[in-house]
């Protein structure tokens, strides 16, 4: 029951390692608020307190954590799951989809940061967990948008966390490799050969196999739980071993 009377909003909870992370710190005593894109993930989250966020809104932050402190009194914890994955060369990424994953996955997160501070300071203290990607720390191929996103969100979240240690605000972020969730599930399936798509991804992770979204959820669990309290500015990979190679 580690997160006993914390309130903790994730991002990105419809699906995949934002789901993972809401039953998880659910089932650790958390209240935990759901933030969705929009009314079709809703049946996802079923019985769960949830708000519509799209994170690139700062309007859409501030109903969703004026709904928060009005229901549950504050918050102490903030996941910033929510983004998207492009895939492109640098000579295929038009204007429009660079500036779509800035917006989502970089300018989203920030927005979340800079909101959830000011409540954090009002409880002496929080945890914020941001999701980086193994891309921020390694290369991979066509991902030349997203991996620029996600190396500035690990770089934010060193910057962030020594900004307000003082103030017992820990900031940190989880870098994860390939999970097998439902967008991983679809690019497989339209590549020309399923079977060597899937063998060529599993092939990056020493372990041998993708990873699950409840074993990063775990990870996140841990970061933002008080088991981590000397731990901030921290990028930790949860990658099957890809980044030691």
């Amino acid at each position: 029951m580690r997160f006993k009377g914390k309130v903790v909003l994730v991002t990105g909870a419809g699906s995949g390692i934002g789901l993972a992370t809401v039953k998880r710190i659910t089932e650790e005593g958390g209240t935990v608020v759901a933030g969705i894109l929009d009314e079709s993930q809703r049946s996802a989250i079923s019985g769960f307190d949830c708000v519509l966020l799209d994170v690139r809104s700062e309007n859409a932050w501030d109903d969703a954590l004026d709904h928060i402190g009005e229901t549950h009194g504050g918050l102490d914890i903030l996941v910033n799951n929510a983004g998207i994955s492009p895939q492109a060369t640098a000579e295929e990424t038009t204007w429009e989809m660079w500036d779509e994953v800035m917006s989502v996955n970089l300018k989203g997160t920030f927005i979340g940061c800079k909101k959830a501070i000011p409540l954090f300071r009002k409880r002496a203290g929080g945890a914020i967990v941001n999701l980086a990607s193994i891309n921020a720390i390694r290369g991979n191929n066509r991902l030349v948008a997203y991996a620029a996103t996600k190396g500035g969100v690990l770089a934010m979240t060193m910057s962030l966390a020594l900004d307000h240690v003082g103030e017992n605000i820990r900031v940190n972020c989880v870098c994860p490799a390939t999970i097998e969730t439902g967008m991983v599930r679809q690019m497989l399936a339209e590549a020309p050969d399923i079977e060597a798509a899937t063998g060529n991804i599993v092939a990056k992770h020493p372990i041998g196999r993708m990873a699950q979204a409840e074993e990063v959820a775990s990870v996140i669990a841990f970061l933002a739980s008080d088991d981590a309290s000397f731990m901030t500015g921290l990028a930790i990979p949860v990658d099957g071993g890809r980044s030691i190679r």
